[in-house]
């Protein structure tokens, strides 16, 4: 079965640094990821390495949310994550680490990815062409023409996957090329590739 998840283009941003206590030689690994808003709303997690027993950790996002390692449905913005860890040797409690750390989520284009070959053989396996993140643009436009440019299917708004017939007849197994608008109203956006076809 055709995995959406394969094709999700995620982008994914590392930020590793070390931090030195003010106090003792105790170092801190901080490891900073955000995903920025694509098809689906972006996020930001942080995890910290060599913590001790008795060190309490606080962290402050920004969003609002405190004492978690993650946060999601992030829209596009400046963020924050302010960690602060500190420690009771004594009677006294001393402040290890107080740092922040600022991001940017970003939107970036949801891809529309559509697969390059299937085979409607009856099989129940890859028996339609699949289209990933195709509801993310309910206005679209799908055409396909076979190689002398006869239009053998179309569609649009609401996709049905498509099962390799024309008027109810199988088309040969050759190669097809699509035409996708992502929105019926703005055709300069379009996405152009060919689809082969093969029982």
């Amino acid at each position: 079965m055709y995995n959406l998840l394969l094709y999700k283009k995620l982008t994914l941003v590392f930020l590793c640094f070390l931090v030195k206590a003010t106090l003792g030689q105790t170092s801190y690994s901080f490891i900073f990821s955000k995903l920025d808003e694509i098809c689906v709303k972006g996020a930001a997690g942080i995890q910290i390495d060599t913590l001790k027993t008795n060190d309490q950790l606080t962290i402050n996002w920004s969003n609002g949310q405190s004492n978690v390692f993650s946060i999601k449905d992030l829209e596009t913005g400046d963020f924050s994550v302010h960690v602060v860890i500190k420690e009771q040797p004594d009677s006294v409690l001393i402040t290890k680490i107080d740092t922040t750390i600022y991001f940017k989520i970003e939107k970036l284009d949801c891809p529309v990815v559509v697969s390059n070959h299937f085979t409607p053989n009856g099989d129940n396996y890859n028996d339609y062409l699949q289209i990933a993140n195709i509801q993310f643009y309910p206005k679209f436009e799908l055409y396909i023409f076979n190689k002398w440019g006869q239009q053998v299917h179309s569609q649009k708004e609401n996709y049905t996957p498509w099962n390799g017939t024309w008027n109810g007849i199988n088309v040969l197994d050759q190669t097809y090329y699509y035409i996708f608008y992502y929105d019926s109203g703005n055709k300069n956006k379009v996405l152009k590739g060919d689809i082969t076809i093969l029982r």
